[in-house]
């Protein structure tokens, strides 16, 4: 993994360096917030380790920038603060976890590899019912059984996924499914639609796709 630690204490910082380095990682520290956004603008992290009481620039100021730029990075808080109302603060602006000092390294490295692991699952698979669509293969599976999609029907699940429980009317999927103007003469929306609940409802009782007649489409998981 490819590490960044922002912390202005070089003890704790150097000692975290370290013993990611042992582990097998490549870590690099920050000293302050102003620092950490230049080195996450111009380099992919894996992680990163935030302290939240920075010199120039709070951790929780640079979690706010940092997703404003739509960097999705996983960022850990490191903090003396434990109120409730810190985690909330810090989940609020994008966190994805929350360490209280005094802290083990073993705690550390423990809930870094949980929250990557995590976020790439979360980002590479999407999950509903008894089923996982995989963005990188582009396959939808259930139990070891892969079911076969056309590319508009891949494209059209992962656009319904991505927006459960909205109802979503046949000109908005033509324009960001198709990418073309609604045609009310085609029927290209409605036959892409049917053939996908029909192969989805081939292993599953329960109907994901319902139709509003008069008002599109809309997905229901649970």
């Amino acid at each position: 993994m490819e590490i960044l630690i922002v912390e202005d204490e070089k003890r704790i910082a150097e000692s975290l360096k370290k013993n990611f380095i042992s582990e097998g990682h490549h870590a690099l520290i920050a000293e302050n917030g102003e620092e950490a956004l230049k080195k996450v603008d111009s380099i992919e992290f894996d992680i990163v380790l935030l302290d939240w009481r920075l010199p120039k620039l709070p951790g929780i100021e640079v979690c706010k920038r940092i997703r404003e730029t739509g960097n999705q990075v996983p960022i850990i808080l490191l903090t003396a603060m434990s109120e409730l109302n810190n985690k909330i603060e810090a989940f609020s602006y994008g966190a994805d976890d929350y360490i209280t000092k005094p802290f083990s390294f073993e705690e550390v490295f423990a809930r870094v590899n949980a929250v990557v692991r995590r976020v790439k699952t979360s980002r590479n698979e999407i999950l509903f019912g008894d089923y996982t669509l995989n963005i990188l293969t582009r396959s939808l599976i259930i139990g070891k059984e892969e079911i076969k999609l056309s590319d508009k029907e891949f494209e059209l699940l992962r656009y319904f996924l991505l927006h459960k429980g909205e109802i979503i009317g046949k000109e908005k999927l033509s324009d960001e499914v198709w990418k073309l103007p609604f045609s009310p003469s085609s029927n290209l929306v409605e036959v892409t639609v049917k053939n996908l609940r029909k192969k989805l409802d081939a292993y599953s009782e329960h109907n994901f796709i319902r139709t509003l007649y008069g008002e599109g489409y809309i997905f229901i998981n649970d």
